[in-house]
């Protein structure tokens, strides 16, 4: 029998008993409408396993369907990312519904449904792979530009959990999750080479080599690399950066896994110029330049079993080294006509640790789960001097431990109604303990229908970086305490037949305890600040209300569209200003069209954002994207080819920087503060990926 006949049989086999591995049909329906069974016929073999309901692991620390999550979420498919023509996970976030990355020349940082702090490195976000954290010690970074550690084309998926996740994961998840689940040895099943290259004279390279042996052995083995000069000439107040954009990065991953074993391991090393002149640097110079390397490395040992009587088991050792090394060039002489003097600010963690986690089924009613982590910092070292003459300027040195205990519970209250309930411990030895808990309904009144009240308490631990940096006019501050937030919000999930979907949420957040720079607060007393010195201090605090929605259709003729709209209202409850780099709009929609035989299609993708604050107080104008982007496959045997045009209109527009984005002009001697830093214009792409 054709492999068509045999998943369309299997397609109506499954439809007749309700169940086709979630689709959301009522199970007490025993054969399908007339017409379902011509819609089925009429379906391609990707539009047949599209009706599978999408599944998270994520959200509770096992596999389960999203329509069951205690949380909103989106999954990107690794289809989706390919036909989209995603260069790095920063692409792939800023096509999610209610996510937009903000670039400042240096780092893209992450922000959801209205809040994205200029200069915060997405520390309010925890981000994984495959359930490893990336977040470091010393700067929260969750990186997602070129400095992220996985090649874009070994994701199989990402999952983007909103809300927070603290009750389960701890630090970092104030304002969501994203894992990103990677191919498995037999998702690559051989060998893949790839290249492209594209604007701004880029280059990347791929060779991947993925297999699942008869003895269950299971290994995948990749290394990607990257060069790119960057923009040749941007133009700033004073003066004009030219060839300062360039960048490069290296990365390896490994991953392999033997029956309950499972072994992975990763590197990462960017290298990336600023042409900014950020931090009172010398503007334009090239000997020396602006420059930051950012390394990071992790391996984890996983051992999961199942047990009889439905008792689970997992244990995970984990080790993670995370190296930051940074060059500026100063003038503190303010002659031009002599080299500028070199500081260096280098910052390094280590850190090993072990997760466990033990579950049991009750009577199919209940799912409880109960775990553990610890983890050890040997070192949290940051080092800042003046090469020529040599001024140590810092030197702070720590280590430190984290420990967390965490229960969840998943009970079936009804058929159709589950309570999802957990709180999770956690201690660290810079500031003490702090307790977040998470509670879900979920009630599907109908197959197609769910609907989810959830309410969520989440924390973010003061970095090293904020406990302990010191400088000319900063001083530490070993007294912060984290930042906490409580959201609520109300979920509506609909299937409408077999080709449309969509999601509703309105939301509400309160954050307390924001960690700002302030002036030094000598004796807990406003009037005894200090003027000329500043510290991390728990000095804000912020609001955010919003709603969004989220339409999938999967139209005949193998088209599927995506649109999301969100609206934010977010701002400082203390002083009523909208927050800055907060968009109120933000809309996306995205429609990939097949043109010839499944095997040519045609992807064009909107993104839209209505203006926002600056850290100045000034206005950015709203602006509106479109990439698009041409992607075969099988034309020829293991070939695919992507060729894209991203930004096609030539839309120019700005991303909002923080207020220490500042240089001395070189015309008028004074210092200048950057409050935007302008995006790249029309570029493209062509890609190769052979496969054999």
């Amino acid at each position: 029998m054709p492999q068509r006949a045999l998943v369309l049989s299997f397609g109506i086999l499954s439809l007749a008993v309700g169940d086709l591995e979630g689709t959301d049909l009522d199970p007490a329906e025993t054969k399908p409408p007339e017409g379902d069974i011509a819609s089925l016929v009429n379906m391609s073999l990707e539009q047949l396993s599209a009706l599978k309901v999408e599944t998270v692991f994520g959200a509770s620390k096992h596999e389960q369907k999203t329509t069951e999550a205690p949380s909103s979420v989106t999954i990107v498919a690794r289809d989706d990312i390919t036909r989209q023509g995603h260069r790095t996970l920063r692409d792939v976030l800023n096509s999610v519904a209610g996510l937009y990355v903000s670039y400042d020349r240096g780092y893209a940082n992450i922000g959801v449904r209205g809040f994205n702090r200029p200069g915060d490195y997405g520390g309010r976000i925890l981000l994984m792979v495959d359930g490893h954290r990336l977040n470091e010690a010393i700067y929260d970074s969750a990186a997602s530009d070129t400095d992220f550690p996985v090649d874009v084309d070994l994701i199989e998926r990402v999952e983007v959990i909103r809300g927070p996740g603290s009750s389960l994961y701890g630090n970092n998840a104030f304002f969501g999750v994203i894992n990103v689940v990677t191919r498995g040895g037999r998702d690559v099943d051989g060998t893949e080479l790839s290249s492209s290259f594209g604007s701004f004279d880029t280059w990347t390279g791929r060779l991947t080599y993925g297999k699942r042996f008869a003895n269950d052995l299971e290994v995948l083995v990749s290394g990607s690399w990257y060069d790119s000069q960057g923009n040749e000439r941007l133009a700033f107040p004073e003066f004009v950066a030219e060839h300062l954009d360039g960048g490069s990065s290296r990365q390896a991953f490994v991953k392999a896994s033997y029956q309950d074993l499972s072994l992975q391991g990763g590197f990462g090393r960017r290298h990336k110029d600023w042409p900014n002149a950020a931090y009172d640097s010398v503007p334009n110079s090239h000997d020396p330049n602006l420059w930051s390397v950012d390394e990071r490395a992790w391996a984890d040992l996983t051992f999961a079993h199942e047990f009889d009587g439905d008792w689970q088991f997992s244990t995970r050792a984990y080790f993670d080294r995370y190296y930051f090394d940074s060059n500026y060039p100063y003038d503190y002489d303010t002659d031009p006509t002599t080299r500028p003097s070199i500081n260096q600010d280098r910052a390094s963690t280590t850190a090993a640790g072990l997760e466990m986690s033990v579950s049991k089924s009750f009577r199919d009613r209940h799912l409880v789960t109960l775990g553990g982590e610890w983890r050890h910092d040997f070192e949290r070292t940051q080092l800042n001097w003046d090469v020529a003459p040599y001024v140590l300027t810092l030197n702070s040195r720590s280590s430190g431990d984290i420990v967390g205990a965490f229960l969840q519970d998943e009970w079936q209250l009804r058929p159709d109604l589950i309570l999802n309930a957990g709180v999770r411990y956690d201690y660290y030895s810079t500031f003490g303990d702090t307790l977040n808990p998470r509670a879900a309904l979920i009630y599907n009144p109908w197959a197609a229908t769910t609907f989810k009240a959830i309410y969520g308490q989440a924390f973010r631990a003061p970095n090293e970086y904020e406990i302990n940096y010191a400088g000319v006019i900063s001083v530490p501050n070993p007294d912060l305490q984290p930042e906490a937030t409580r959201t609520s919000e109300i979920v509506w999930e609909q299937r409408v037949g077999q080709r449309w979907r969509s999601r509703v949420a309105a939301f509400w957040t309160d954050v307390e305890h924001l960690i700002e720079l302030g002036n030094v607060d000598v004796d807990r007393d406003p009037a005894t600040l200090d003027d000329d010195l500043y510290q991390f201090r728990n000095l804000g605090a912020a609001v955010a209300r919003g709603a969004e929605i989220e339409i999938e259709g999967r139209l005949p003729g193998g088209i599927r569209t995506l649109a999301s709209y969100t609206f934010t209202d977010s701002e400082n409850p203390d002083t009523d200003q909208r927050l800055e780099n907060s968009p109120r709009h933000l809309g996306k929609f995205a429609v990939q069209v097949p043109c010839w035989r499944e095997k040519v299609f045609a992807s064009l993708e909107l993104q839209a954002m209505s203006s926002r604050r600056t850290v100045a107080g000034a206005e950015i104008d709203p602006f509106a994207i479109v990439n698009l982007t041409l992607f075969s496959r099988e034309l020829i045997k293991g070939l695919e080819f992507s060729g894209s045009i991203y930004n096609l209109l030539d839309q120019r527009y700005s991303h909002p920087v923080p207020d220490d984005f500042t240089y001395i002009g070189p015309i008028s001697g004074n210092t200048i503060a950057l409050d935007t830093i302008e995006q790249d214009g029309r570029s493209f792409r062509v890609k190769l990926t052979y496969h054999f």
